[in-house]
């Protein structure tokens, strides 16, 4: 099912083009990656979010839902506000998430839970032909390692990555999130350091053994669907080809997007042509979504 135009925002330019054949030309020599946003990026853009999830499930209490709502309606407006530079923005954001995760910590959160809360929720689902796109990164030959850079939670993306996909990751594909730390009995005690948000995604969070793999990369693929995102390859040495998916406020965030991103799709469209031929595909990509 070729990528319905009426979901790019623009023409593909000249530009964009070449960028996916030095891509699709480095994936031969291995060394391409691909970096994606896990919320509203690997699922729809109308999923919940990996935090989401677990409100939607039922796992967290109703005192913790008002809290968090609180919370939101206090930090979100700085999130969005466009006059405050993003020094600004980091610190207030690290300290939202932070209070969420204390919050959390006195929650009865198990991991038996985190797995009944996913295998329920039915408010997230994979994005249109994502599955079909870290398929043929796993078995490209040689792979192309894929790293999902999310400030969720990584543990509840693994989860629903194994119920969601029909076939299991493969070590090269990776996910670089904020980690839950268990006690002996599997309950929730704490949260990894350093904090990840929306607002500080770039190669300085990554793990060691991770950069080293993109170290030896020359070029990569990007795709995200906020601002934060566009910054998860800076501190990497690569040619990078961004694709940023728009999915609400189409007119009012246009321009900020085309600012960062060399290819914008609208209104939650599937994972466009041009990624799967960043990735070494050649011909027509046949993928039909389901309803």
């Amino acid at each position: 099912l070729p990528l319905d135009p009426a979901t790019l925002s623009q023409e593909v330019s000249l530009e964009a083009t070449q960028k996916a054949a030095a891509c699709a030309g480095a994936a031969k020599e291995g060394r391409l990656a691909v970096i994606l946003d896990f919320d509203r990026t690997v699922t729809g853009g109308s999923s919940n979010s990996s935090h989401g999830v677990l409100e939607s499930a039922g796992v967290l209490s109703e005192l913790f839902r008002s809290k968090s709502r609180g919370l939101f309606e206090k930090y979100y407006p700085v999130e969005i506000d466009a006059t405050l530079s993003l020094e600004d923005k980091i610190p207030i954001m690290t300290e939202w998430y932070t209070q969420v995760h204390n919050l959390m910590l006195h929650e009865d959160i198990t991991r038996s839970k985190l797995q009944a809360a996913v295998a329920e929720c039915r408010s997230i689902e994979l994005r249109c032909r994502m599955q079909e796109l870290l398929l043929r990164c796993q078995e490209a030959s040689p792979p192309v390692p894929v790293v999902i850079m999310s400030a969720g939670l990584g543990d509840v993306i693994e989860i629903f990555l194994q119920q969601a996909l029909p076939f299991e990751l493969a070590p090269t594909t990776m996910v670089v999130s904020n980690r839950m730390n268990f006690d002996e009995g599997g309950r929730l005690v704490a949260f990894s350091e350093p904090l990840l948000h929306m607002f500080n995604k770039s190669a300085a969070f990554l793990p060691p053994s991770v950069q080293e793999l993109l170290d030896s990369r020359s070029h990569c693929l990007l795709v995200g669907d906020s601002d934060g995102d566009a910054t998860m390859t800076n501190g990497l040495n690569v040619d990078t080809l961004k694709v940023g998916l728009l999915n609400h406020k189409v007119e009012e965030r246009m321009d900020r997007f085309r600012e960062l991103y060399d290819v914008v799709v609208t209104d939650d469209g599937p994972v466009p042509d041009i990624c799967f031929q960043a990735v070494g595909c050649e011909g027509p990509v046949s993928i039909a979504c389901s309803d």
